[in-house]
């Protein structure tokens, strides 16, 4: 059978959220993008996330303002004008879990730090919570500690990638998760992708977006540049074991003494409508290497010394391990933004937080601009589509 012959002015290579954002600017501006995925939308990272758009506010908790920090603070008024349906991307049938999240320490915070939250630099992230305008979880009498509003929205992140799919579906296309790909030629600048026996794909431009996936397509084109590295989690679910009790709904991070969270909860539905707290920050870092029984057993204890005052019901637990696909630094530190490294029409991207992903189209756009991108006339045969991925909170417990 001979292969589909199929022409575009870009193929981006993963359906995740950097390809997904990226694939919409396109097309939305009169370009003919073309998204491939081998599996489903969603699958790795972005469905493993907990939608949080973040400003940048838990990276300044040593009392600096990184450069990590300064280069993701204009992501939530970004991603709230497209909500709004007034950005790039009309996002107003995304459904937000919340507009703010909560920062909480179970102690008084020391002089030092209450005077950093108040200083300019922070005061338009976050605010002191008056005892009035606490949440029902913080809003017993035996909290005592403090609380913090943090001007950062959580995202559905499910409704998030059907805002993004919708309108340009049929520029999607499944391929087969055993299907070789065959760059031509295999060096210098990429004129086809053949996949398999089913596809030829010819493009002005080819970007990758892949998450982990970016690299098997680095070594399938001989190209040792950019390096990948992963740095994992192993991240921790509860839910209620009965539907008449459920978790609190509850979106924060907990603070201890260190510049890192000790924990950041955000809750979540299941298909039964059950409340699923996903649970992150130093627990997963530092849980990576541990059995499901040990971590669920820190876990446990955890939430007892973070939340003392709150009587949990009976809970189910379950492990999530998530490895953040990103490009390699040194001592495998975080990368500070977006990042994508072009080499004649192949680039390679990585948007290293969901939040950022608006930011990486960026890049990429102006890097297609500065490369004379030209809208072609493409028509191609059907193809198929590829399907979305079942949300962690109905696939981790099973």
């Amino acid at each position: 059978m001979s292969r589909q012959q199929l022409t575009t002015d870009v193929v981006i290579i993963g359906a995740g959220i950097a390809g997904l954002w990226l694939h919409r600017r396109l097309n939305d501006l009169g370009f003919h993008a073309l998204l491939l995925e081998n599996g489903e939308i969603g699958r790795g990272q972005t469905l493993s996330s907990q939608g949080i758009i973040h400003g940048g506010s838990k990276y300044a908790l040593n009392g600096i303002l990184s450069k990590a920090s300064q280069v993701i603070s204009s992501m939530p008024s970004r991603w709230k004008n497209c909500l709004e349906g007034q950005g790039e991307i009309d996002l107003s049938g995304v459904k937000k879990l919340t507009e703010h999240q909560l920062l909480w320490s179970r102690d008084r915070l020391s002089s030092k730090m209450v005077s950093f939250f108040a200083s300019k630099a922070l005061r338009s992230r976050m605010q002191p919570v008056k005892k009035e305008n606490r949440p029902a979880i913080f809003a017993d009498k035996a909290f005592k500690g403090t609380l913090y509003q943090l001007d950062e929205p959580v995202l559905d992140v499910v409704s998030l990638l059907d805002e993004l799919v919708k309108p340009w579906q049929q520029r999607m296309l499944a391929v087969s998760r055993e299907a070789e790909y065959q760059w031509q030629p295999s060096a210098g600048p990429v004129s086809s992708l053949v996949i398999g026996d089913d596809y030829e794909i010819q493009a002005q431009h080819f970007v990758l977006t892949a998450g982990e996936g970016n690299e098997k397509l680095l070594q399938g084109l001989s190209q040792q540049q950019p390096e990948m590295q992963r740095r994992p989690l192993q991240m921790v679910l509860c839910k209620s074991k009965q539907l008449d009790h459920p978790l609190p709904i509850i979106y924060a991070h907990s603070l201890g003494s260190g510049s890192k969270p000790i924990a950041t909860i955000s809750s979540h539905k299941d298909k039964h409508g059950n409340v699923v707290w996903y649970i992150g920050g130093n627990i997963a870092e530092e849980g990576v290497n541990k059995s499901h029984d040990q971590l669920v057993a820190e876990a446990r204890a955890l939430l007892a010394d973070i939340l003392p005052w709150v009587t949990l019901p009976d809970l189910e637990w379950a492990t999530h391990p998530v490895n953040r696909a990103e490009p390699k630094q040194s001592s495998l530190s975080r990368p500070d933004s977006a990042f994508i490294s072009s080499n004649h029409n192949l680039h390679v991207c990585w948007p290293t937080k969901l939040a950022l992903a608006p930011d990486l189209a960026d890049q990429m756009l102006a890097a297609l601009e500065s490369a004379e991108l030209k809208a072609g006339d493409h028509h191609n045969p059907d193809y198929p589509h590829p399907g979305m991925a079942e949300t962690l909170w109905d696939r981790a417990f099973s």
